[in-house]
């Protein structure tokens, strides 16, 4: 991967070149295809089929595993495609597989480990899921209660994870245990291990939780009753997991926001559209400004969070500043962008937004959760107030 000792704002020709491939591919699926996606409650594979065959789910993965070797910039500019062409729900994809289970694997898996999974995961075969939230540890990670525990040259594991998306058809599960119970530990983040799982073993169950609203990924149960995995199982080392966790949270901050900001792109591209196609009083809503302004507004901050997110992205190719600050950052702005153009949006549609037709509630819905999840705009705030502005802690652990 080359690096840059500053950042161009204009797309770059390779960029262009990928863009427009992935707008080929996602011209081909219009509002009628997602219509039936939401009706039916599917998974959209026709259009993970024709990305996986581009190689695009391998974009920054190294060539020797059958990836590309280039950027999170590069993975960042081919999600915006997506979402341009109304494709945004596909980009979850890239967080779930791409992130959790590539770049994790990258950097702390063994070369054993990267020469099995690694190809799978570039040419789009295998879909990965992360089991790391619990019923009483959400963003408190640390206190996670899934214990793992040595018996041989085997773990036995026993806990419940629950919000766990994708588990439906995930080939690979992510799993942070507790290794050391957290009283024993040295210090809050000492003793979790992650494991790489098969999620049809023996010992696993999952069931699918209801949800009121509408989200791209199927998210579960999972109840874990003496699940026996290998020792060479684990990803990196025993008792560094959360640890390894933490290198790919800059990255999933990056590609989730992304997939928030899609979720805005869509809403507005359709509010825009309906504001110049619906005529009252002989001329189009969006001649008033109680329409025209806050979508313009939105506009501005959902364009100010694209370049956030590309400088985030850059950084972290780059590994120039504080990385942790300006994903965060990043990711707090295209939420919270990605919210307001689909108020703006609901606001232009009036009644209409609510149709599945429309599909501007299906985007209200995500934009609105990825505020919350992966990681709470509370929690971004919290970061940044500590880490970057020198505040004393507000909370305890």
């Amino acid at each position: 991967m080359d690096t840059m000792s500053t950042m161009e704002y204009e797309l770059s020709e390779e960029h262009e070149l990928m863009k427009n491939a992935v707008t080929d591919i996602a011209s081909q699926y219009g509002n009628d295809y997602w219509q039936d996606v939401h009706a039916k409650h599917r998974v959209p594979e026709e259009i993970f089929e024709d990305l996986a065959d581009g190689g695009w789910f391998g974009i920054p993965l190294p060539e020797e595993y059958g990836g590309h070797d280039l950027g999170l910039l590069d993975t960042v500019i081919v999600m915006e495609a997506l979402c341009e062409e109304h494709c945004w729900e596909t980009t979850f994809r890239f967080t779930m597989s791409t992130v959790f289970g590539g770049i994790s694997l990258v950097e702390h898996g063994n070369e054993e480990q990267k020469e099995r999974y690694l190809p799978s995961i570039a040419d789009g075969g295998d879909v990965w899921a992360l089991g790391m939230t619990e019923p009483d540890a959400g963003l408190n990670s640390a206190r996670i209660s899934t214990a793992a525990e040595k018996d041989g040259d085997e773990y036995v594991i026993n806990g419940r994870k629950q919000w766990i998306s994708g588990m439906e058809f995930a080939d690979h599960l992510l799993l942070m245990t507790r290794t050391t119970p957290y009283e024993e530990a040295e210090s809050r983040f000492e003793g979790l291990t992650m494991f790489i799982v098969d999620p049809e073993a023996d010992g696993i169950e999952y069931s699918e939780i209801p949800l009121d609203m509408y989200y791209t990924e199927p998210t579960y149960d999972l109840f874990i009753d003496d699940l026996r995995v290998h020792e060479d199982q684990v990803l990196g080392e025993v008792g560094a997991g959360m640890y390894q966790v933490f290198s790919m949270l800059n990255v999933e901050r990056i590609t989730a926001a992304l997939s928030a900001w899609g979720a805005g792109k869509e809403a507005l591209d359709k509010g825009v559209q309906y504001a110049k196609d619906r005529a009252v009083w002989s001329e189009p809503i969006g001649a008033h400004q109680a329409i025209q302004h806050p979508l313009a507004e939105a506009h501005m901050k959902m364009e100010s969070a694209r370049t956030q997110l590309r400088k985030a992205a850059w950084q972290y190719d780059n590994q120039v500043g504080d990385v942790g600050e300006v994903s965060n950052i990043a990711n707090y702005l295209a939420c919270q962008a990605a919210w307001e153009a689909c108020e703006a949006s609901m606001t232009t549609h009036g009644g209409m937004s609510a149709s599945q037709e429309m599909g501007i509630a299906a985007c209200w819905g995500v934009a609105r959760h990825q505020r919350t999840g992966p990681v709470s705009e509370e929690m971004i705030l919290n970061h940044i107030g500590q880490n970057v502005l020198g505040l004393p802690r507000s909370y305890s652990s």
